[in-house]
């Protein structure tokens, strides 16, 4: 999918050669990882973000995903749903050291438009009660 966001300086974005020879840009795991958790509707929803970051967790480097979110600076506190998708994906709380630096001081809802949910006063988040442990 190609989308067109804020002016990153391409954080995260590096350069492949696609089947045909063409230099084609695409974001690593961690930006992608950031990316999806911004907006899981483009993903399929929070479920499908939680599969994804179980699949990626031993691909991925906990210190430089939060320094692309410090680098991101976003107003909203992403770092929080980021922080709980990874330890809902099986990482312990020790590896999530670096997002609990992070200020927690919002409770914040992990996707639009949730009907019935449930909340994690850990990452001060709301996500939906269907959302598989």
């Amino acid at each position: 999918m190609l989308l067109s966001g804020k002016d990153t300086g391409e954080l995260g974005v590096e350069e492949i050669t696609g089947t045909r020879g063409e230099p084609l840009k695409i974001t690593n795991v961690e930006r992608t990882l950031i990316d999806i958790a911004v907006r899981p509707g483009y993903a399929g929803g929070a479920k499908s973000v939680l599969v994804s970051y179980g699949r990626a967790i031993q691909r991925i480097s906990i210190d430089r995903l939060a320094a692309m979110i410090e680098k991101l600076d976003y107003i909203y506190p992403y770092h929080q749903a980021i922080g709980f998708y990874l330890q809902r994906a099986g990482l312990d709380f020790k590896s999530v050291t670096n997002l609990r630096k992070l200020e927690l001081k919002y409770d914040f809802f992990l996707e639009h438009g949730m009907k019935k949910t449930k909340f994690d006063s850990h990452w001060r988040i709301h996500y939906p009660d269907d959302l598989p442990q």
